[in-house]
């Protein structure tokens, strides 16, 4: 091996890295163009100014000169344009989606909630969540495969695994026909098309799609008049040519058209598509402002406040539907240890859901037994550990087998083509890409991840450009070696451990939560093996990918069970790989003896339960409908995750889990005492573990569950109206902009504020104007995806200022504190300044009028 990491090395310090571009594309979004979108989403500047902008004061189109500066229009100017251009203009160009075609929903995203109360995606199981996940791993299949990133419905519905050709294909027709049930022609672009049509413009459609030119004229031809589907003469759509507006498309475009770029208009609702990139070629390009920014935020959140109505509705049965508590005799014959945590913990809560879990798991392999199969229960180690206890205590005698095999062995074990690297790599999610993860998986050796990551952030995309790495022959070769080793040692493992036979079924049993053990054990062995897999979980996602082989007694689109999974675990290392002789080889244990003594005691409680209910239950003949014991179950790991009382808190306050996959091999799963501090550094409580909100009141964790649940499109503004003024300069010699800029409001009177970072120069913040005395928690320097680059309160140039730690006190109204970067450099993306500051004597409150 050591000569074909020689070679990889060489090539790598050679390469010139040509990243695929992730194509983020998709069919159409709106683009709304804020004043202030030089900032990151939800942290934008806000400018008060002295007057509301009035319409004379608007670029009038007679000023329009012939230049490629940024031109917007609006719905009132739409029916002026052509006589604007005049004689210059000979192709009219349009975007299709949010520009020609409007939908009746609030976004696209919402198309797939009607296509989900659809009767046919409801028979199938199909969700919004689902379709979004779907196209979103489409996407990324489709850049591996050939870095273009345009993919077609038909690729789309390929992940819905658990479904048949037939079926994925009636879902293909059902969301077209949803697309033309929600969609409808704004006027003012049809006036448009038959206006240029009677002055002899060309008129063509140009539009960044998942549909096929004939579906897209299918759509078209449904809500325009029949004259003005008459007019178009020519649709583009990005699937069709393999490239995006922001790419290549108007190149062909305008190579179609066979006139100079100058005489093509086009107008559409994408700043970037539809406008800057047209532009750069020469193409007379208008953005087409929907709304004013105001208007926008409030149709904003007039959406977010749709699907809360449910709250204030007489509810319907599948909102609000009967509490059951089918265990509180349990509890109430019990010898419960009063106030114990483990109690608490193992008998009054995850002892509900295991054995819940063993009713499922153990009537699931009756039925398939009734069926004549041969069934194999295997416990996946280490996290299935309790559940093989408990089943064996609801069955009253051993159920299965023990084994080690686990998540990270069965993909490593998958690689033996690029097509095999490729789908691994496409179900990564981007939000939480990890290079050394992604490399660890791949088994690749740490001196050739080094390598690559460091050839990676050489690129403007380092996350492409690591992927092309990846797919580069060397590397594939090293993969593909270690992979095939690997995969021969488990199958050792499972010859001598297992003693499968062909015709067996096997049913994995585990925790959850994507069952990617299953999956990807599926993909490598069952031809060679020839048997039947199936998964039984706890707890499963809500992916459209999926195994159809799999279930689960609680299915959900997120997990939050981390702490009930840890509970689960046997003490032992993790299985990393096998030994020669097929025995599998198990990482150190990380964690404390301490916290191992407590997962035992609670376990033991567990087990208790489950022998008392199955005790009581017997002697009483009661027997519950399982849609019971399965909606107890769920509400009680809900009430573990959501509401912990104050003795969880204590018990599992210094509890780890060790991830084999991260260089910080041990992390803590919540800290109560930085939680204060995380919610005066974040806008809302959505990214604030539950366990870490509870410290802060059952408020703060409501309110990440309505907006997680709902995905609501909410930002620090929206939850606060309070806000702080700044003025801050601007300045670059010899010149400065003053702004007057908002703080919003965060948590417990901090503020939270961002400020441009510009190559050349400072920003001064003139505190004296507005405090006499206040509190800076924090002054980061940020890059544009939020990630912190580092501290920069030692920039900080104080003028009559006295400082005393976090605490300012402003001597005058002309006191400023400036930020001068010294040896920041200049960057290819934007970077802020981002301050955190409590405001603790206001200016006016000391000189009062």
């Amino acid at each position: 091996m050591q000569h074909i990491m020689e070679r990889l090395v060489a090539k790598l310090k050679q390469a010139d890295i040509d990243p695929l571009l992730f194509d983020k594309s998709r069919m159409e979004l709106p683009s709304i163009h804020h004043n202030d979108a030089m900032f990151p989403p939800g942290r934008g500047l806000t400018e008060k100014t002295t007057r509301r902008q009035k319409p004379e004061d608007r670029l009038l189109w007679t000023d329009i000169r012939d230049t490629h500066h940024t031109m917007q229009i609006k719905a009132p100017d739409i029916q002026n344009i052509l006589g604007v251009f005049g004689e210059s203009i000979k192709v009219l160009s349009l975007d299709c989606f949010d520009t020609l075609l409007w939908r009746k929903t609030a976004t696209p995203e919402d198309v797939f909630a009607v296509l989900a109360d659809n009767p046919i995606a409801r028979s199938l199981g199909i969700t919004r969540h689902q379709r979004i996940s779907a196209a979103a791993r489409a996407y990324r299949a489709k850049c591996l495969e050939n870095g273009s990133g345009q993919i077609d419905i038909r690729d789309i519905y390929r992940f819905f695994t658990s479904l048949s050709g037939e079926e994925r294909e009636l879902l293909a027709e059902t969301e077209i026909r949803t697309e033309i049930k929600v969609c409808f022609a704004f006027s003012p672009y049809v006036d448009l098309i038959r206006l240029a049509h009677t002055r002899g413009l060309k008129i063509i459609i140009v539009s960044d799609t998942y549909l096929r030119e004939d579906e897209l004229r299918r759509l078209l031809a449904q809500h325009l008049p029949a004259d003005a589907m008459r007019a178009i003469s020519k649709v583009y759509c990005s699937v069709d040519y393999g490239t995006s507006k922001s790419h290549a498309l108007f190149e062909i475009v305008i190579k179609d058209c066979g006139v100079p770029a100058s005489q093509l208009l086009h107008i559409g609702d994408n700043e970037v598509a539809d406008a800057q990139a047209p532009r750069k070629l020469g193409v007379r390009a208008l953005h087409f402002l929907q709304f004013d920014r105001e208007v926008a935020d409030f149709l904003r959140l007039q959406h977010a406040a749709t699907p809360l109505i449910v709250l204030e509705q007489a509810a319907p049965e599948t909102v609000v539907g009967p509490c059951y508590s089918p265990f509180r005799p349990i509890f109430s014959v019990a010898n419960l240890k009063r106030y114990a945590p483990e109690t608490v913990i193992g008998y009054m809560s995850f002892g509900p859901v295991l054995y819940a879990y063993s009713r499922f798991l153990m009537e699931e392999v009756a039925a398939l037994q009734q069926q004549g199969k041969k069934v194999r229960v295997l416990f996946l180690l280490r996290d299935a550990y309790l559940l093989s206890a408990a089943c064996e205590a609801y069955a009253g005698k051993p159920v299965g087998k023990l084994v080690r095999i686990r998540g990270f062995v069965a993909i490593a074990a998958s690689f033996r083509t690029r097509a095999d690297v490729d789908y691994y790599i496409s179900g990564i999610n981007p939000e939480v890409h990890d290079f050394y993860c992604a490399a660890k998986q791949l088994l690749l050796p740490p001196e050739i991840t080094e390598s690559l990551i460091r050839i990676a952030h050489q690129s403007a995309d380092p996350q492409a450009a690591f992927y092309q790495l990846l797919r580069g022959d060397d590397v594939l070769d090293l993969i593909f070696e270690n992979s095939s080793a690997l995969r021969a040692r488990l199958m050792r493992y499972m010859s001598k451990q297992l003693k499968l036979e062909e015709g067996d079924t096997v049913v994995l049993a585990d925790t959850g939560y994507s069952g990617r053990t299953l999956e990807y054990l599926t993909r490598t062995f069952k031809e060679v093996s020839k048997i039947d897999m199936l998964g039984r979980y706890v707890v499963a996602s809500d992916e459209p990918y999926r195994s159809a082989d799999s279930k689960a007694l609680i299915t959900t689109p997120w997990w939050n069970y981390d702490l009930f999974e840890q509970c689960c675990t046997a003490n032992e290392g993790a299985v990393v790989g096998y030994g020669s002789d097929g025995d599998p080889v198990l990482e150190d244990v990380e964690l404390s003896e301490k916290q191992y003594e407590k997962v035992i005691n609670v376990q033991a409680e567990c087990v208790r339960f489950i022998n008392d209910a199955r005790a009581f239950f017997t002697k009483a003949g009661v027997t519950h409908e399982y849609s019971i014991l399965q909606r107890a179950a769920h509400a009680a790991l809900f009430r573990h995750a959501h509401m912990p009382i104050e003795a969880e808190l204590e018990y599992f306050k210094d509890f780890q889990h060790d991830n084999f996959m991260e260089l910080d091999r041990r992390k803590s799963f919540y800290h109560i005492e930085s939680a204060l501090k995380n919610a005066r550094h974040l806008p809302s409580p959505y990214r604030l573990g539950a366990y870490d909100t509870r410290g802060l009141g059952l408020d703060f964790t409501f309110s990440a569950l309505v907006q997680k649940r709902f995905q609501l499109d909410l930002c620090s503004e929206d939850m606060n109206l309070r806000f702080s003024p700044l003025t801050v300069s601007i300045r670059r010699t010899p010149e400065s902009q003053v702004l007057l800029l908002r703080a919003h409001h965060l948590h417990d009177g901090y503020f939270s504020i961002m400020l441009p970072y510009v190559s050349g120069t400072s920003v001064e913040m003139l505190l004296g104007e507005h405090y006499e005395w206040l509190q800076i928690e924090d002054l980061q320097f940020m890059n544009n995806a939020g990630s912190v680059c580092g501290n920069v309160s030692i920039f900080l140039d104080l003028e009559e200022i006295n400082r005393e730690g976090e605490i300012y006190r402003c001597l005058s109204q002309a006191s400023v504190a400036t930020i001068r970067p010294a040896g920041l450099q200049q960057f290819k993306t934007p970077h802020y300044y981002h301050m955190i500051f409590r405001p603790l004597v206001s200016r006016a409150a000391c000189n009062p009028s």
